[in-house]
């Protein structure tokens, strides 16, 4: 553990520490705390890796960040050791931290949190706010990552006690002036009219393509540790899901319990709809085989510990037993991409053909249906050149609001806004890629509150207003485990309210009943073998749910802990076959 020291100026501008310099910190979070530096606003101080990255990130932070210490701890899996958290300790005293924000793989997000929760510092955490290994297939990792938030809750609340401190998850819609206007619009359509939000479907895909040798070999966004789109960036609309519901919601009009059914499309699933033979008449003969290192079946055989690559996930919001809103949620990495090269480059995050395209539809009953639709052509943006607006470029962002005029004596049937329109509506005048500078908006609230400036009380995306989300992830996988046990897939979660019940006002807490009939107690692989056995409520919660690493840096960060495929098949057989040997271009299948 080492630390390379640069002196500090006094102190004059908010303090931030992250933690975690890989891909999306590099840029979001850096460009953006360079632009509030210059501004006059904040100053990232120091930044945290794993000791493995240590000459990559000092020559990223010499050319990129400079005057910004760097401090790297030993990687560690699960809960932080404690001469981690001394040492981490000594350091944000030192250097007088106000923020902590924490861009690390998100096994690692708990024990960071928990950690700046005890120091009492203001934190700002990427999404999801938890997952957990074999969360895919072990179902005390699947309920785990709902107690990863109660724990995280918990702790945050007795800070609260004596010291007042935000706890900003990074879900970069809610800063969204799309969702702003969105949000907006529902509370109108039910002050108006009564009517709740009563139907939503959401869809996301990124065409994020992994070859068969990267889903398995692959440690960034990874499928090999039993967690994929869902936890990826699935988050996202879980939590939209559940805004868009409570922006309607009333005190007689609100749901009191949740149902959860989940389909995933596994990596076998994914090689039987593309196998070898197409990658190969894709890329060529040569190039695939020669890249490739196991076959289908060999893939196939190692599906059931591997990541989700699709989910379709159907929510039912319920009261007194009747469904009240129905949300049809699907989350895709296979569609539309530009990927035309068979050997990944360095970025792992945005070099890699990936090009989204997403769609919400919310329905108010008979009075109004908004309709959101994003959708680039290209993989390759630069924020620092205009775009437009129009389907395919890289801002492209459209609302569309149909209403039921006559009856709520108003002008139009339908209104549409573009870009341009939301930025004059909420004076927000974003440059550059619209949805990449969106991105910003959680640190300007962070500091709007350091300073003075916002109330606690108007914080878009603090800790307490996402149970719902954190146990609709849970229960995903949850449901995807039962399903493969060929038992009801239908996972309940239990709603309650706290503060005053309105249109965009009160938080639900939510939670999965862990007796009875309704969960199992013990976790198979579709072909039957016994992976865990599960005692609710007598487990270790925090038994392998933190493997901090910092996997965002695209490099082998989990030498201790990585499993190799023949590792993860073993478990599966009870054997540990060496793998195939690499496809030959003449090798088919």
């Amino acid at each position: 553990m080492h630390s390379t020291i640069v002196e500090q100026p006094e102190r004059e501008l908010a303090r931030f520490l992250l933690v975690g310099v890989g891909p999306h910190a590099k840029r979001i979070y850096i460009p953006h705390l360079k632009t509030l530096e210059a501004e006059g606003r904040a100053k990232l101080v120091c930044a945290v890796d794993i000791e493995q990255n240590t000459e990559q990130i000092t020559e990223l932070r010499n050319k990129v960040f400079p005057g910004t210490e760097l401090f790297f701890v030993p990687f560690f899996s699960g809960p932080m050791p404690s001469n981690v958290s001394v040492m981490l300790k000594n350091l944000a005293v030192r250097l007088r931290i106000d923020c902590v924000v924490i861009s690390t793989e998100p096994l690692a997000h708990k024990a960071y949190g928990l950690w700046a929760i005890s120091q009492g510092l203001h934190v700002i955490m990427d999404k999801p706010i938890s997952t957990r290994k074999e969360t895919v297939y072990n179902l005390d990792q699947a309920l785990g990552i709902a107690d990863d938030y109660e724990d995280l809750l918990n702790a945050y609340n007795e800070l609260q006690k004596r010291k007042r401190t935000f706890f900003l998850i990074t879900s970069h819609r809610r800063y969204h002036p799309g969702m702003y206007r969105t949000f907006d619009m529902i509370q109108e359509i039910t002050e108006k009219s009564g009517a709740p939000v009563t139907n939503i479907i959401s869809t996301h895909c990124d065409g994020m393509w992994r070859l068969p040798t990267e889903i398995i070999d692959q440690k960034y966004h990874t499928f090999n540790n039993g967690y994929g789109k869902v936890s990826h960036s699935g988050y996202h609309f879980l939590d939209m899901a559940y805004r868009y519901v409570k922006a309607g919601w009333t005190a007689d009009k609100k749901p009191d319990r949740i149902e959860v059914v989940t389909s995933f499309m596994t990596p076998a699933g994914f090689l039987k709809t593309f196998n070898h033979n197409d990658y190969m008449n894709a890329f060529g003969r040569k190039e695939y085989g020669d890249s490739c290192k196991y076959a289908d079946c060999y893939i196939e055989k190692l599906s059931p510990t591997l990541g989700e690559i699709d989910a379709a996930l159907q929510i039912s919001f319920i009261q007194d037993n009747e469904p009240i809103c129905l949300a049809q949620v699907n989350l895709q990495h296979n569609g539309f991409t530009r990927r035309s090269w068979v050997t990944p480059g360095q970025d792992l995050y945005k070099g890699i053909g990936r090009v989204k395209h997403e769609f919400h539809e919310i329905k108010s009953g008979p009075m109004q249906t908004i309709v959101i639709d994003s959708r680039q052509a290209n993989d390759k943006h630069d924020r620092s050149k205009p775009s437009t607006a129009k389907i395919g470029t890289d801002n492209h962002f459209e609302v569309h609001v149909f209403r039921n005029c006559d009856l709520l004596d108003e002008p139009e049937p339908l209104v549409s806004y573009s870009v341009a329109d939301l930025d004059r509506h909420y004076n927000s005048k974003l440059p550059g890629i619209y949805s990449e500078n969106v991105k910003r908006g959680i640190l300007w609230e962070a500091l709007d509150f350091i300073e003075g400036k916002k109330p606690f009380e108007d914080l878009l995306s603090n800790l307490e207003d996402h149970s719902v989300p954190a146990n609709v992830m849970s229960a995903v996988y949850v449901s995807h485990i039962r399903r493969t046990q060929g038992l009801n897939p239908v996972v309940n979660i239990d709603l309650t309210y706290d503060g005053v019940v309105g249109p965009n006002r009160g938080s639900a807490r939510a939670s999965i009943p862990r007796d009875g009939p309704a969960l199992t107690h013990t976790s198979t692989t579709p072909n039957g073998g016994n992976i865990s056995e599960t005692a609710f409520g007598n487990g270790d919660k925090t038994k392998s749910a933190n493997g901090v690493s910092n996997s965002k840096t695209g490099l082998d960060q989990r030498a201790d802990s990585d499993k190799t495929a023949a590792a993860l098949l073993e478990k599966l057989n009870g054997t540990s076959p060496l793998p195939p040997r690499q496809i030959s271009a003449e090798v088919k299948g």
